[in-house]
C-alpha cells in the first residue's frame, strides 16, 4: 500500500497486511472475502487531527527553519492534562524573552483541564493585545495540546442530541425527547436531571468505536444520578417536577445504550418506576407541554415492556389516552397496543386451563372471538389511514439468497419508505401487535383441537399467509429505520423532524432509529412463520445496531431464544396433558420470564 502523506482510512487489518482497505462499512469486504474478521476503522476526528497537526507543523518549521523544534500534539488525558513545550530564542532582546514569557503563560492557562475551564460571560472580552504583539505572539512555537477539542462532556451532549433528540418540523409531526430542552435551560449544573442526561450522552458517546473508556465514567455518572432521584423521589416537591420524571425516564435510556450487566431487568425497574411516579403526579401536573411530551414518551415504553412480557395494563385505557385524543391515529393504535397487551397476559392465563369443561371451552371460545376481533379493529385502522400515513414502495432489491444474509443491508425484495421516523414505528408496533394476536388465536385453536395437530387445521394455514406477509412488510422497513443505502439508490424520504445539533439531517441510521427498530426486528426473529434467511438477516441488523448505532440492548435480544407460537402451544398442551416439556423446545424459560 503506498503511502500518500495522509493518514490512511482503512480497517486495521488491511493496514497491517499493507493492502488497500474498500473502506465498506460496517465492515471490510476484504477481511470478509478472506474469511477474517474485520477489527473496525480508526475514528474519523483522530485522523482529522492528524493531519490539521502535521499541517500546523509545515507552517511552524516556515518560521523557525530546521533549528528549531516545531510543536508535537500529546495524547489526551481524562484526568490531569499535560503540556510538552519546545521553546528555542528567536532573538536575545530582553523584549522578545519577554514577548515568549507572556505567550508559554497563555498557552498554559488555556490547556488546564476541561474540569477547570470556564467560558467567559457573553459581551465580555480579554484585555486585547497590540497589533504588533499579535504578529509576534504568531512566530513563536508551542506546543498545540488535544485540549483545544471541546470538553467531552460537551462532545458527549452534542453526540447525544444529534443522535436521539428529534424536535418537530411540521405542526403535528412527533419528535422523540423534545422535552429535554426547555428543562435544560432552566436547571443547574448540579440538578438531577443534568446528572443524569450526562450518564445517558457519555453512555452513548462510549459505545462508539475508540470511545470504550468513556464507559467507567458513564456508569460514575449513573450512580450519582441515581442516589439523586432517590433523594429527590423523598421530597414531596421534587417528586411531583417535570424534571424529575424525566430523569426517571433517562434512566431507563441508559439501559437500553448501556445494557451492563446484560439483563432487561434495570430497563424494566426504570419503566415501572416511571409509570409509578407518572400516577403520583396526576393528570394536573401532566396537563402541559412538557408534560405531555413526558406522559407520551413513558406511555409508549410501558405498552412495549407490557406487551413483551405478557403483562396487564394496570390503568385504565382511558386514562392512559387522556392526551391522545386530539390526534385520532395515535389514540387509536395506543387503544389497540394495549389491548394486545392485555390479551396476551389473558392468553397465558386462558390456554393453561387444563380440564376441558363446557365452561373452560366457553372462555377459550370468547378469548379467541376477542383475539379475532382485535385484529379486525388494526385492519380496520389500516384502511383507514391517510395516505400521508401509508408507506411507499422506494425500490426493489435483487439478490440472491446464497450470500452471507448476516452481513449484507438489504434482504431481497421490496425497499420502503415512510413520511417521518415515528409513522414508520406506529406501522411497525402495529405488525408486531398482530403477530402476537395470531399467536393468541393459534394457541387457542390448539387448545380445542388437542390432540390433533393444530398446524393442520385451515386457521393456522391462514394465519401462516398473513403473518409471512406482515413479516416482509417489517423487513421492507428496516432500510428505512438503519439509513442503508446502495450505490445507486437511497430511500427518498420526508423528514417531519429534526436534530438540534449537529449539521446531518438524516435521521436513518442513527441512535433514535435504531432503537425503533429492535423491538419489530426482535419480534420477527422470535416468529415461527419467519425463514431462516430471513431470520440470519435480521440477526444481522440486530448485530449492527448493537455494534454500530451503539444500542447496546440489541445484544440482550440476540440472546433470548424464545420462538412463537410453538414454544407457547407446546407448553399449553404439556400443562394440560401433565407432561414434560421437551428439551427441545426453544424458549428456555416460562414466556413472562423473559421479553417475547
Amino acid at each position: 500500500m503506498v503511502n500518500t502523506g495522509k493518514p490512511s482510512k482503512g480497517c486495521y487489518l488491511c493496514r497491517a497486511r499493507r493492502i488497500k482497505c474498500d473502506e465498506a462499512k460496517p465492515h471490510c469486504m476484504r477481511c470478509q472475502k478472506s474469511k477474517r474478521q474485520c477489527p473496525g476503522y480508526r475514528d474519523a476526528s483522530e485522523l482529522s487531527i492528524r493531519e490539521h497537526a502535521k499541517a500546523m507543523k509545515r507552517k511552524a518549521s516556515m518560521y523557525f527553519g530546521p533549528g528549531v523544534p516545531a510543536f508535537k500534539v500529546e495524547s489526551y488525558n481524562h484526568g490531569q492534562p499535560s503540556i510538552s513545550r519546545a521553546w528555542k530564542k528567536a532573538g536575545d532582546s530582553t523584549g522578545e524573552r519577554d514577548l515568549c514569557h507572556k505567550q508559554e503563560h497563555r498557552v498554559s492557562a488555556i490547556t488546564l483541564g476541561y474540569s477547570s475551564y470556564q467560558p467567559p460571560e457573553s459581551g465580555t472580552l480579554g484585555s486585547p493585545a497590540s497589533a504588533a504583539e499579535f504578529n509576534a505572539d504568531r512566530s513563536v512555537s508551542m506546543t498545540i495540546p488535544k485540549q483545544f477539542s471541546p470538553p467531552i462532556d460537551q462532545r458527549a451532549m452534542c453526540f447525544f442530541l444529534s443522535n436521539f433528540v428529534l424536535l418537530p418540523n411540521t405542526k403535528g409531526a412527533k419528535g422523540h425527547l423534545g422535552f429535554l430542552l426547555p428543562l435544560v435551560k432552566e436547571i443547574s449544573k448540579n440538578s438531577t436531571l443534568f446528572l443524569t442526561l450526562n450518564a445517558v450522552a457519555l453512555a452513548a458517546l462510549a459505545n462508539q468505536p475508540n470511545s470504550r473508556a468513556l464507559q467507567p465514567a458513564a456508569d460514575s455518572q449513573y450512580g450519582s444520578a441515581l442516589n439523586q432521584i432517590n433523594k429527590d423521589l423523598q421530597d414531596a416537591k421534587k417528586a411531583q417536577q417535570d424534571s424529575t420524571l424525566a430523569s426517571v425516564y433517562l434512566l431507563s435510556l441508559y439501559e437500553q445504550i448501556s445494557s451492563y450487566p446484560v439483563t432487561l431487568s434495570g430497563w424494566v425497574s426504570h419503566i415501572d418506576g416511571a409509570v409509578a411516579l407518572l400516577k403520583t403526579r396526576g393528570k394536573a401536573n401532566s396537563n402541559t407541554d412538557i408534560g405531555r411530551a413526558l406522559f407520551d414518551a413513558i406511555r409508549s415504553h410501558m405498552i412495549v415492556q407490557s406487551m413483551g412480557h405478557s403483562k396487564n395494563i394496570r390503568e385504565a385505557h382511558d386514562w392512559w389516552t387522556t392526551f391522545a385524543i386530539g390526534d385520532p391515529v395515535q389514540h387509536q393504535i395506543s387503544i389497540l397496543n394495549m389491548k394486545v397487551a392485555d390479551l396476551r397476559a389473558d392468553s397465558h392465563r386462558i390456554c393453561t386451563l387444563k380440564a376441558h369443561t363446557v365452561e373452560n371451552v366457553e372462555k377459550v371460545l370468547q378469548h379467541l372471538r376477542e383475539a379475532q376481533a382485535i385484529d379486525q379493529e388494526y385492519i380496520n385502522w389500516h384502511e383507514d389511514l391517510p395516505e400521508v400515513w401509508k408507506p411507499k414502495f422506494s425500490f426493489w432489491i435483487n439478490k440472491s439468497l446464497d450470500t452471507d444474509m448476516e452481513t449484507t443491508n438489504f434482504y431481497p425484495g421490496r425497499v420502503d419508505t415512510y413520511r417521518d421516523l415515528w409513522m414508520a414505528t406506529t406501522h411497525s408496533m402495529a405488525r408486531v401487535s398482530r403477530l402476537f394476536i395470531f399467536t393468541s388465536i393459534l394457541r387457542c385453536t390448539a387448545w380445542l383441537t388437542i390432540p390433533l395437530n393444530c398446524e393442520e387445521s385451515i386457521e393456522y394455514i391462514t394465519i401462516s399467509k398473513q403473518a409471512r406477509i406482515l413479516i416482509e412488510e417489517i423487513i421492507a422497513s428496516i432500510p428505512y429505520f438503519l439509513g442503508h443505502e446502495t450505490e445507486d439508490k437511497s430511500i427518498s424520504a420526508f423528514t417531519d423532524s429534526y436534530f438540534p445539533c449537529g449539521s446531518g439531517t438524516k435521521i436513518g441510521g442513527t441512535g433514535v432509529s435504531g432503537m425503533f427498530a429492535m423491538w419489530p426486528i426482535f419480534a420477527a426473529i422470535g416468529s415461527d412463520f419467519t425463514s431462516d434467511s430471513q431470520r440470519s438477516w435480521l440477526r444481522g441488523r440486530l448485530k449492527y445496531i448493537a455494534e454500530t448505532l451503539g444500542m447496546h440492548q440489541a445484544k440482550i435480544l440476540l440472546q433470548l431464544p424464545t420462538r412463537y407460537p410453538s414454544t407457547f402451544i407446546c407448553r399449553d398442551r404439556s400443562a394440560k396433558l401433565n407432561v414434560a416439556v421437551p428439551q427441545g423446545v426453544p424458549g428456555g424459560t416460562h414466556p413472562t420470564a423473559k421479553a417475547v
